[in-house]
């Protein structure tokens, strides 16, 4: 339970910190002397403060210098108080939120700093403090494009990139939970799913058993990935890559049919982004190829790489086809071809994007950092 004396202090911080004087409208860049201040919020609200004036490598010592449980109950306090309340809108939010979104930002940045030294459970430690304070800025219903939104996205991409893929999932499953409506949270759950069941499997020591109770964790993976993936369909049937990703996790679970009905309703749209398209008709030709309907899957990687011609999945497909039908000639001129390429286009391989992602964490992030500095 917060203590009586840490409301107080908690109250004057709000107080002080984001009313603006002469009447209850809060005035943006409003400051108080520190007169209003308990001594530990005013340290931490300095460090805010250096944070949002890009002193950034300063905040981060000042917050490493803080007991983390000494912040959580800030948070506490702040929490416990009606006048926390998320007032204003989410573009245009008043001081205080800008303050709880600037401190959230600031324990990711240390979070991020610790990670790149291997402190793993200190970098831990920030990010479950600046998911409580992003928190406080939660809206029902939440906005489309929401800063709270992009911040979990920004910050799941930023745990996978320092984390790796199980941490990554364990972030983004919870901001699923707390955000169950976020096509791309919900996009990028399925991509982290599908990724971490196929990631290699090492025997050591656990023997055929423990090979067959891996197998069956990654069928775990594979069915919350087409989870994930049908749950933004629900929300939108224009989430074309939570499509794409639903037919992949099929077929990895080979429900063949089911996969291959989704991508025939994708490659007979107009409609689709040029990678989607391309990765429709590769996703398509390969099943085609497996079910030994060689005509088929040639006819749909060709189209893959007229729509992106140095994309090189496609052209490996079609030249790995070609050879198995006997047609060497043609398959050393598609590969030849595929070799010599020039970018033209401006695409990386969408298929090099759906496995390992399009790497939009930092500029994300660094949106954020300027949004909460303005």
């Amino acid at each position: 339970m917060v203590s009586k004396t840490l409301q107080t202090r908690a109250l004057c911080v709000l107080a002080v910190l984001f009313l603006a004087p002469g009447g209850v409208h809060p005035r943006a860049g409003a400051t108080q002397i520190d007169l209003w201040f308990a001594p530990d919020l005013a340290a931490y609200r300095v460090l805010v403060d250096a944070y949002r004036e890009s002193r950034t490598r300063e905040a981060i010592d000042g917050v490493l210098a803080l007991e983390t449980e000494a912040i959580h109950e800030m948070v506490d306090a702040v929490r416990a108080l009606e006048d926390a309340r998320v007032t204003g809108t989410d573009r245009d939010p008043y001081p205080h939120e800008q303050v709880f979104r600037a401190a959230a930002m600031l324990h990711v940045d240390t979070a991020s700093a610790l990670w790149s030294i291997g402190r793993e459970t200190a970098a831990a430690a920030q990010m479950d403090l600046a998911t409580r304070w992003v928190d406080l800025g939660a809206r029902s219903p939440e906005p489309d494009g929401s800063f709270r939104r992009r911040w979990y996205l920004g910050v799941g991409l930023l745990v996978f990139d320092r984390g790796g893929w199980r941490a990554a999932l364990s972030f983004v499953d919870r901001a699923c939970e707390a955000l169950p409506d976020d096509v791309p949270l919900l996009t990028t759950a399925a991509w982290l799913h599908e990724q971490v069941a196929l990631a290699p499997v090492s025997p050591g020591d656990a023997g055929l058993a423990g090979l067959r109770e891996a197998q069956d964790v990654k069928r775990d993976d594979l069915r919350a990935a087409a989870r994930h993936a049908s749950a933004a369909l629900a929300v939108t049937a224009d989430a074309t890559e939570a499509a794409l990703r639903l037919a992949r996790a099929r077929t990895l679970l080979e429900e063949v049919d089911t996969a291959r009905e989704l991508l025939l309703g994708l490659v007979g749209r107009t409609d689709l982004p040029t990678p989607h398209a391309y990765l429709a008709r590769l996703m398509l030709g390969q099943l085609y190829a497996r079910a030994a309907e060689p005509a088929r899957a040639e006819r749909l990687f060709r189209e893959a790489g007229d729509l992106i011609p140095e994309g090189q999945a496609a052209r490996v497909a079609l030249g790995q086809l070609l050879d198995t039908m006997g047609d060497r000639r043609g398959a050393a001129g598609v590969l030849g071809f595929n070799a010599g390429a020039e970018r033209e286009s401006g695409f990386i391989d969408p298929w090099v994007d759906y496995l390992l992602g399009a790497g939009t964490g930092p500029s994300l992030r660094q949106g954020l950092r300027d949004e909460v500095r303005r």
